[in-house]
């Protein structure tokens, strides 16, 4: 497998942004695929892979979704539905806990972030959402009572240039040994 030079590789980490704005181009099957393989590449927590993913491509099938989904802006080239699987959460046993469940969610979202990382470094964007009328979204798409959507992820081309929002300083987020420690501490022999 070849290597992405590392500078590359943070260019993209660094300059991804949310895409609301979509160009009026389809993208193409080998594109989407590729996207969908590094989604699907997320680290997931016992690599029980408690997701599902519906990929809606057709534009009146993206119209209505997004007819349902006030936080959809754009209308994309298309729409990735991605849902925890409680029955693969609860793996053998049958029951799921709290921690297990939450734990499945946070792994959907590390592949939401792969799919919007790969799609930046092809030159696409997209932007999660999770404002959508549930019970609606089931219908359209036909989920079965064990999958539970959590977002919706828009992708297209850029209609227009990035806007990168504006982030916190990281010290004002990052602490190092111990909370509220800002500065960076020296390792101790």
């Amino acid at each position: 497998m070849p290597s992405t030079p590392l500078p590359e590789t943070l260019h993209v980490l660094r300059t991804r942004s949310v895409l609301r704005n979509y160009a009026a181009e389809p993208v193409d099957d080998a594109t989407v695929e590729q996207l969908l393989e590094c989604m699907l590449a997320a680290p997931t927590a016992s690599n029980k892979q408690a997701w599902s993913f519906v990929v809606v491509r057709e534009p009146e099938n993206v119209r209505r979704l997004r007819a349902f989904s006030p936080g959809m802006i754009g209308t994309p080239a298309f729409i990735v539905v991605a849902c925890v699987d409680r029955r693969m959460a609860a793996g053998f046993s049958g029951g799921i806990s709290r921690k297990i469940y939450e734990t499945s969610k946070l792994c959907v979202a590390m592949a939401v972030e792969n799919l919007l990382l790969s799609a930046h470094a092809m030159g696409l964007g997209g932007c999660p959402v999770s404002s959508f009328r549930e019970e609606v979204l089931r219908l359209l798409l036909n989920l079965p009572e064990h999958l539970e959507p959590l977002l919706l992820v828009p992708v297209g081309r850029p209609a227009q240039g990035p806007t990168p929002s504006e982030r916190r300083d990281k010290n004002e987020v990052i602490s190092y040994e111990s909370w509220g420690n800002g500065a960076v501490a020296e390792p101790t022999a």
